[in-house]
């Protein structure tokens, strides 16, 4: 009896058959056995196939994007900086005002109270 190599249909290409058990057939090249993996194994290893042979861009572009998110970040934060640097400087400004006309104040209460007192004596 004889056996006719088919098309599995699965991928793998025709059945071998042999004559007896011992013998392969006239004009069947022998195919090595393909140890069958899960069907979601064999999926992932051929999506991160597909994921490692694909071209993401040019790297130059995206050295180039990156380092100007970068220095406009840098930039930011300087202006950023330089906004807190400026409210603490108009702080301080507007406390020393606000002394010094205190300080006048005093010195002009002082210096009425000292002329009373020489015009009474």
């Amino acid at each position: 009896m004889r056996s006719t190599p088919h098309d599995t249909g699965n991928g793998l290409g025709p059945l071998r058959t042999e004559i007896d058990g011992t013998t392969p057939l006239p004009n069947v090249p022998p195919q090595p056995a393909q140890a069958r993996r899960s069907t979601p194994e064999a999926r992932l290893n051929e999506r991160l196939g597909r994921l490692l042979r694909q071209r993401k861009g040019p790297d130059a572009v995206m050295l180039g994007v990156l380092s100007a998110a970068l220095f406009f970040g840098l930039i930011g934060l300087a202006v950023h900086f330089l906004w807190i640097v400026s409210i603490v400087v108009m702080a301080l400004g507007l406390g020393f005002i606000i002394a010094d006309s205190r300080r006048d104040r005093i010195d002009i209460a002082n210096q009425r109270s000292e002329t009373t007192d020489s015009d009474a004596s």
